[in-house]
């Protein structure tokens, strides 16, 4: 006759058992979304200059009154990151050094760990968030709309060669996959979990972001900067729009 304590622990065992065949079950049902940006032959460098990835998203290269300069992927984010995970990187700068902002791109894989919440990154290279507001950037073209970004301001107070400086910085991203777009960390985090148990689908969430350096009190005019290189090079390689069915 059972005990009270072994029905417990077979009942228990019967879960973890259920729970992994259902697991295993889902695991080999879902297929691969397609990715909400294009992708381009680019290869992707790394700071020693090693071609680490033979693609990557397609930043322009070609924007009118920028000059533009392939950026590069840090050890810590090869590290970091997994291995199917693709980036770009590229710095955008008006010809007479009056502006200058880093765009990057990181797009999942097979595995969701590739995106994760930037305020760990931001507030590990010594950049303390005082703001942060959800605002929109309106996108041109014929079918015009509002993209979703979130904008950080920060601070950044410390040596800077040798000298005691303090910066500021603005820092502008969102989240795009297939018919999908947030600028909540949280929002895409249900939109995957939904269409993975839903539809099947592990859907290729990509994280574009702008971070720019500006003097203190210049956040505003730099806002402003970046939301207008935004609302012209996101049509180049972003494929999904809030409005997209």
């Amino acid at each position: 006759m059972l005990t009270r304590p072994r029905i417990l622990a077979l009942v228990a065992l019967l879960l973890i058992g259920g729970s992994a065949l259902f697991l295993d079950q889902l695991r080999s049902a879902v297929q691969l979304g397609n990715p909400g940006v294009r992708m381009s032959s680019m290869p992707v460098l790394s700071e020693d200059s090693r071609i680490v990835r033979s693609n990557s998203v397609a930043l322009p290269t070609r924007v009118p009154g920028y000059e533009t300069k392939l950026g590069t992927i840090t050890q810590l984010e090869l590290d970091f990151l997994p291995p199917d995970t693709s980036y770009a990187r590229r710095t955008y700068s008006t010809r007479d050094g009056s502006f200058s902002t880093q765009a990057s791109a990181v797009l999942m894989g097979t595995d969701r760990t590739s995106i994760h919440r930037p305020e760990y990154c931001l507030t590990g290279q010594g950049w303390n968030i005082r703001t942060r507001a959800e605002r929109s950037i309106r996108i041109g073209g014929t079918n015009g709309y509002d993209l979703p970004v979130q904008r950080y301001d920060m601070q950044f107070q410390g040596e800077i060669n040798g000298r005691v400086a303090v910066r500021s910085g603005v820092y502008v991203f969102w989240f795009v996959a297939d018919n999908q777009v947030t600028a909540s960390h949280v929002q895409r985090q249900w939109w995957l979990i939904r269409d993975l148990l839903l539809k099947r689908t592990l859907q290729r969430w990509a994280y574009i972001s702008f971070f720019t350096d500006c003097a203190p009190g210049e956040e505003e005019a730099t806002w402003a900067r970046v939301s207008d290189l935004a609302a012209n090079i996101v049509p180049e390689f972003q494929l999904t729009s809030p409005a997209t069915p």
